[in-house]
């Protein structure tokens, strides 16, 4: 089960999120033909989102993430809300040789010369938008800094992603942020927890989140706030592509139409196609 589980620590002068996004990966690698490299990097993504997507206040918040740093991966982009995710790479098919130390290059796929932009749309008259420089591309290191440089929170984050030729064996990850009126013990105590996580995915694949966190963090002053389930869930509709379709104008479409036959649209979300002839176009300017 795709899962989020939030924590106080110390009473309420820290809290972690613990995330397993495992099942909703390997449904992407079936939408999407994910490569390896391109299945790590969104794995990742896809657990920073579900951190972003547990901490709206409403049902109705929204939000969407996308992360470019200019590899060959291309743009990574997440969105969703009230539970909900979705996303894709640009480029899915793309792999590169695994690093030295055996994993793989996510930070040579991603790239680091860009930005991770965050905007929530919170019912304001305005969205929140949040735009960080990446620092390496591997992306937890990066979501960390976008917390700490634009909503001023002090944390540690370790994603991962643990594939083979099957299919993906563990993905997710854990946030823990330092709150106001914490001490300089517990930060220590935090720092030496947290030095646990450089394989986090090995750590989702043996004990589960749930086990992580009775192992690592239980014993301190701990409670279980809550403990949410996450779904992969597209929002595109007939009704959204019809209003695009319809936004190119009747004249440009009708010369899309004689030129090639047929215009489609496909989600990049679900790959999901939208055709479009004649019946569909006079149809559509009917309504």
């Amino acid at each position: 089960m795709n899962k989020i589980i939030k924590t106080g620590l110390f009473g309420g002068f820290a809290r972690a999120a613990f995330i397993d996004v495992t099942e909703m990966v390997n449904e992407e690698i079936k939408i999407h033909s994910l490569s390896p490299l391109a299945t790590a990097a969104l794995g990742r993504a896809l657990t920073m989102g579900a951190y972003v997507c547990a901490n709206l206040k409403s049902p109705s918040d929204t939000f969407s993430i996308t992360v470019n740093g200019g590899g060959p991966l291309g743009s990574i982009v997440i969105a969703g809300g009230n539970h909900t995710l979705r996303g894709y790479v640009d480029n899915s098919s793309v792999d590169l040789p695994v690093r030295s130390d055996g994993h793989l290059d996510v930070g040579g796929g991603v790239g680091k010369e860009g930005f991770i932009t965050v905007i929530k749309d919170l019912g304001l008259k305005e969205p929140y938008v949040g735009r960080c420089e990446l620092v390496s591309g591997e992306i937890a290191e990066d979501f960390a800094k976008y917390l700490f440089v634009s909503e001023g929170i002090k944390n540690a984050a370790a994603f991962g992603v643990k594939v083979d030729k099957n299919g993906c064996l563990a993905a997710g990850g854990i946030v823990v942020e330092a709150l106001p009126g914490i001490n300089d013990d517990m930060l220590f105590i935090l720092e030496d927890v947290t030095g646990n996580f450089t394989n986090v995915s090995d750590l989702i694949e043996e004990k589960g989140i749930d086990g992580i966190y009775d192992f690592y963090f239980s014993h301190l002053d701990a409670e279980v706030y809550a403990e949410e389930e996450l779904f992969l869930k597209c929002n595109c509709s007939q009704e959204k592509i019809d209003g695009m379709i319809k936004g190119i104008g009747r004249k440009e479409c009708e010369e899309i139409l004689e030129e090639r036959g047929s215009i489609e649209a496909v989600c990049h979300f679900c790959e999901k196609k939208y055709l479009y002839g004649k019946e569909e176009l006079d149809k559509l300017w009917e309504k």
